[in-house]
């Protein structure tokens, strides 16, 4: 699933209160030095490799932090490790963060909703 297709699901949904959050796309090994204004912001990380959804989840006080611990901690599954994104030149991560911090409450409703609907290779254990 490419990227143009994960904003549409979530803008389908989320419609009414897009204009809280910046999406924000980064090559992996660019995510680390990014200076986009919003990158620690809280928000919801989607790891996509190939246009293959590997893991939807969510910080509430930095995503960008929390996405690259996937990677340091190699979070993986049967079928997928992710300390493989690194070699990867087709893999990014897409951020969905508040522009607003004080309103991380959305961000559990995002993180459920795309966990649902983009079907990642790694599911949320919580879920």
């Amino acid at each position: 699933m490419n990227t143009n297709k994960i904003i549409e699901i979530f803008k389908s949904e989320f419609e009414f209160i897009e204009n809280k959050f910046i999406i924000i796309e980064e090559k992996i090994n660019n995510l680390k030095a990014s200076q986009n204004e919003f990158i620690y912001n809280p928000g919801v990380y989607i790891f996509i490799d190939n246009n293959l959804v590997i893991k939807v989840g969510r910080h509430f006080t930095n995503s960008r932090k929390r996405a690259l611990e996937h990677i340091k901690a190699n979070t993986r599954n049967e079928l997928f490790e992710m300390k493989n994104l690194i070699h990867s030149h087709n893999s990014k991560v897409l951020l969905i963060n508040l522009k607003d911090n004080q309103e991380f409450h959305w961000i559990a409703a995002v993180e459920i909703y795309l966990e649902q609907k983009l079907k990642p290779l790694i599911k949320t254990k919580r879920l």
